[in-house]
């Protein structure tokens, strides 16, 4: 399923369309989310150690987190299945960042652990693992750019690298 991805952009994308397509929870069927998320982890194991370079040349090393990678993807599912209308929720790197039409969705996003970012005036979520001490200089589209992006709608998703 995963064979031909060298990437863990290429494989988080990949599961992005396939889970879009099997969750049960949009449509699709368990045993075969079963099988995508089995691929997957799989895939992700593999490709632990890899080091790619960002927009910006600087070198990034992935290391499989099995838990971390299913609390993102989980949280994607469960604000897709939200139907926000107007809403576009963004992944980069592993923190989400929820722009478009949110502010009929306030409640919503708060109730789901997101918070607002004054500064670059979207909604975000990160896991709670993650440091937060962490400063980013930049705008969003700097951080797009340095870590890269997916981008998730109701209907459709585009990824942006």
């Amino acid at each position: 399923m995963f064979r031909h991805c060298k990437t863990v952009a290429e494989v988080k994308q990949l599961y992005r369309q396939l889970a879009k397509q099997h969750h049960p929870d949009i449509g699709g069927d368990t045993a075969t989310m079963q099988m995508v998320n089995a691929a997957y982890e799989k895939a992700l194991k593999h490709l632990d150690g890899q080091t790619t370079q960002d927009a910006e040349g600087k070198e990034h090393t992935y290391y499989y987190n099995e838990e971390l990678e299913r609390r993102v993807m989980a949280k994607i599912h469960t604000l897709l299945s939200l139907r926000m209308a107007g809403v576009e929720i963004n992944m980069v790197g592993t923190w989400l960042w929820i722009n478009g039409d949110t502010k009929p969705h306030k409640e919503l996003l708060k109730a789901e652990s997101c918070f607002w970012h004054k500064t670059r005036g979207m909604w975000y979520w990160r896991d709670p693992s993650q440091q937060t001490n962490m400063r980013s200089r930049g705008d969003f589209a700097h951080l797009a750019a340095k870590y890269g992006m997916t981008k998730y709608e109701n209907e459709k998703q585009t990824a942006l690298h």
